[in-house]
């Protein structure tokens, strides 16, 4: 990934939001519907709050989750980013 993608900040595009906490399952609400997230994708778009760079949410979820590699943790992260923008869910700033 680029030096200027690694500084870009993610927030989520307006009209998108997480469901409460503790429901039965994790959503991220969009105007079409929801989204179901799995595994740590929750903690991923908790940290797209239009203040963090992407470097930043990795370096945050790699002090996490310790015992995952760091280069997985950037790959995936970075993944899901990428889906979610192309989705128009998500927007760098």
């Amino acid at each position: 990934m680029s030096e200027a993608a690694q500084d870009s900040v993610p927030r989520l595009a307006p009209g998108c939001r997480l469901n409460a906490v503790g429901g039965p399952e994790d959503l991220l609400l969009i105007p079409e519907g929801a989204l179901r997230l799995k595994g740590p994708a929750r903690a991923i778009i908790e940290l797209c709050d239009g203040e963090r760079a992407l470097r930043q949410i990795v370096e945050e979820l790699t002090r996490r989750y310790p015992s995952d590699d760091a280069a997985r943790i950037n790959t995936e992260v970075t993944a899901l980013l990428a889906h979610l923008r192309d989705r128009g869910v998500l927007q760098y700033v």
